[in-house]
Parts: structure tokens; C-alpha cells; sequence
């Protein structure tokens, strides 16, 4: 009955959270399951230009004006840190203020961008960047406020403009937001458990177009608690993760955007579960859940099977890839720390050296920035929730820099970086 109380006073993904340390509280040890965006290792990976914000109110209503610069990414794959500019976007609720901080990377530093935080009037239950860095879209939770999805315009300073006056974009309750490696078709898993719902995406104009609505056959256990939902870098298939639910797989055809139900991954007992999941370019999945790190390979129709569990911290809660699929960390929610792998042949994984590392009290969220040279991690501190790892060789992790984000776990945080 905890998990019912939980569910009444959070968002759908931070329940199963919240259920998962009242568990661990009686079950000595219980780990866990996240999905981020990165440039697939590719030299080319693209640097935005678009408007700049110039003011900002609730929800971020802004004037804007052109920019003409043209600009040219000089992003390369490195396990050393990188001088190269990358943006991201966390949730930020410290002072329940419903910002969201935007920061720049750069040679292990964070600054924030121009106009940051910037004001959004609404408490982001999803974020997530397009491909090609034009648009930021980010969605909430109908249990904390009305369920809806907007879109924003991406500056080449990193900046953030509203679409359509602040119209919402869609009336949804999401949980979790992906969008195909090919940025034509976008992915909202809904906080009922229950729907997976697919939009097109205008490029010129972030207009999104209904396309369908594919059920959860998870949802038929009754105590399906929606996550994160990604798409496998090769655009092969679709993945969902349903907390005790367990995860399911998609069908994806991207020249068309038809997706069906696959196969459902099991947890392992009703009070297990899979809270996170990441995909490698071999469509490998990585799921980590109470179970720890659970490794499958799939073929193209997102059919797994099981290689290999793997030991984490306690309380598994996210996971992320580096685009050269060389190195897999996965946060550990319970007891904030972060469990690094490297990844061998046919995705076997060994524990680099120093693992686990210190993380932010609570991290729910991690992702690794288009050139493999930071990881960040979001949890729950006024003084360090978002922390800066450069990647050193071997996959060791170093902590470079550090800010304050939210300090109530009833707003889970949320990640998008730029690709």
C-alpha cells in the first residue's frame, strides 16, 4: 500500500522509486533501471543556430531575433575530456521555481546559457533534444499538473523560445519522451502505463502530427509503473521500461513510423523491476533494474535475449552509453553512486577500476554528451544535484565541476543533451 501512497503524491517514474526504497528498507539489498542522447560517435555531429531568447515568463514566453551565424562542430570521440562546446538541459525545482537550467560544457567546466534558468511554469516529467539540436521538447505529468507537451526552439547559443505562444504542442501526460535517430518520428510513453503514443516531427518547424497509439501489453499486471521509453540507435526497434512491469520491445520501421508490440521482458518477481534502459549500436539492452544490470542481445523486430546480469549499487535507476558503445554507467538511486563498465565483445562487461563513484544523492538520471568526453548526473542537491564527470581512459570517471538543482524527490530529474 506504500506504492499506492507514492503514486498519489508523485509522477508515475519517481513511484516506482520511491516504492523501491521502502522495499529495500525491509530487503537488505534490491538494485535497479535509464535512456539518453548522445551523436553516435559521429566527427560530423552538428552545432545549432536558430533564435535567441531575449525574456522569459510562465511558461517561457519569448520575443526573438535571428541569428545568421553559421556555425561548424568541431566534436570529436575522446575518453579525456574534450575543449569542445556541448549544451544540456536539467529539471531544476530547488526553490519549486519550475525551471529548467540550461549549461554548456566546455574543457570540464559548466556555464550556464544565456537566459538560464529559464522559467517554464510547469515541472518537466520528460526532456528530449532532436537530432539535428533545433528543438527541445518537454513534457509534464497530469499527477502534479495538467498533462501536456511543448516545444522549444534551440539558439546556436544554447538558448530556449517557446513554440506556438506557448500553445501546448499536445494535451498528454507523459512519463518518458524518445525520438528516432532519423528525428522523424517522436515517442511518448504515457503515465498510465498503459499507451505508447508515436507524433511525427515537422524539422522546420517542431509541429508534431499525431501518427498512432500502440498499447502496453505490460500493463495487463496491473502494476505497471512507465520509466523511460528509447529508441535503439539503429532505429531497428523500440524499447519501453515499466518499472515492476518489467520492458517491452517495438517493432520499428522508420521509413514509415509503424511500430508494434514485440516481447515483454519479465522482472524477475512482483517486487522487481526495470527502471532504465540504454541500447548500444549492436542492439544490445542494457536494463537496469532490482535484478542490477541485465544485458540482452535482440535482433532487428527488438526480440532479447538474456547474456548476462551484472552487480550495481544499490537501487539502479539509470543508464548511458558513450557513442562509441565502449563504456556503460549506471546510477544508482539508493545510494548515490555510479557503477562504470566497459563494454567487450558480444557485450560482456567488466567493472572499471575505482567503480563505483560518488554521485549526487539520489541520481535518477545520467547521460554522456555528444563527444564521449563527460558524463552527467542529475540527482537531488541545492549545492552539487548536477555533476560533471570528464571520461578518462579506461572508462574511470572524474568529477570536473558541479551545480545545484531540485531538492524534492517528488519532482523526478530529468537530462536532455544536445547530439
Amino acid at each position: 500500500m506504500a506504492s499506492a501512497r507514492c503514486r498519489a503524491a508523485f509522477r508515475s517514474h519517481w513511484t516506482h522509486a520511491c516504492a523501491f526504497l521502502l522495499l529495500s528498507a525491509v530487503m537488505v539489498l534490491l538494485t535497479s533501471c535509464g535512456n539518453f542522447f548522445s551523436c553516435e560517435g559521429k566527427s560530423d555531429c552538428p552545432c545549432v543556430a536558430g533564435t535567441t531568447s531575449t525574456s522569459s515568463s510562465t511558461p517561457v514566453s519569448t520575443t526573438t531575433t535571428t541569428v545568421t551565424t553559421t556555425c561548424t562542430s568541431t566534436s570529436t570521440t575522446t575518453t579525456t575530456g574534450s575543449t569542445s562546446t556541448d549544451f544540456f538541459y536539467s529539471s531544476n525545482d530547488a526553490t519549486s521555481a519550475n525551471n529548467v537550467d540550461g549549461y554548456a560544457i566546455s574543457s570540464g567546466t559548466l556555464t550556464a546559457v544565456t537566459n538560464s534558468p529559464f522559467s517554464f511554469g510547469y515541472s518537466p516529467s520528460a526532456l528530449v533534444v532532436n537530432p539535428s539540436n533545433t528543438f527541445l521538447f518537454a513534457a509534464t505529468d497530469s499527477e502534479l499538473t495538467s498533462g501536456f507537451l511543448y516545444g522549444y526552439s534551440i539558439a546556436s547559443g544554447g538558448s530556449l523560445s517557446i513554440l506556438d505562444s506557448g500553445t501546448p504542442l499536445v494535451s498528454e501526460s507523459v512519463a518518458s519522451l524518445a525520438i528516432s535517430p532519423d528525428g522523424q518520428w517522436l515517442f511518448a510513453l504515457d503515465t498510465d502505463g498503459t499507451t505508447l503514443e508515436e507524433y511525427s516531427i515537422n524539422n522546420s518547424t517542431g509541429a508534431l502530427t499525431f501518427i498512432n497509439t500502440y498499447t502496453v501489453s505490460g500493463a495487463a499486471n496491473g502494476i505497471v509503473t512507465p520509466t523511460q521509453v528509447m529508441v535503439a540507435p539503429s532505429g531497428d526497434f523500440v524499447v519501453a521500461a515499466l518499472g515492476t512491469g518489467g520492458a517491452e520491445t517495438f517493432t520499428f520501421d522508420t521509413s514509415t513510423g509503424a511500430a508494434n508490440p514485440s516481447t515483454l521482458i519479465s522482472p524477475a518477481t512482483s517486487a522487481s523491476g526495470i527502471f532504465g534502459v540504454a541500447v548500444d549500436g549492436n542492439n544490445n539492452i542494457y536494463c537496469a533494474g532490482t535484478a542490477g544490470l541485465e544485458v540482452f542481445s535482440a535482433t532487428t523486430a527488438g526480440v532479447p535475449t538474456l547474456l548476462k546480469t551484472y552487480s550495481t549499487g544499490n537501487g539502479a535507476h539509470a543508464v548511458a552509453i558513450n557513442p562509441d558503445y565502449t563504456y556503460v554507467y549506471v546510477g544508482n538511486l539508493a545510494d548515490g553512486t555510479i557503477t562504470a563498465f566497459t563494454i567487450g565483445t558480444d557485450a560482456a562487461l567488466t567493472t572499471v577500476t575505482g567503480s563505483p563513484f560518488s554521485a549526487p544523492a539520489t541520481v535518477s538520471a545520467l547521460a554522456v554528451d555528444s563527444t564521449g568526453g563527460y558524463l552527467v548526473a542529475a540527482g537531488y542537491s541545492a549545492t552539487n544535484g548536477v555533476q560533471l564527470y570528464t571520461i578518462e581512459s579506461g572508462g574511470l570517471l572524474t568529477q570536473s565541476a558541479t551545480e545545484g538543482t531540485g531538492t524534492s524527490t517528488a519532482i523526478p530529474a530529468v537530462l536532455a543533451l544536445i547530439h
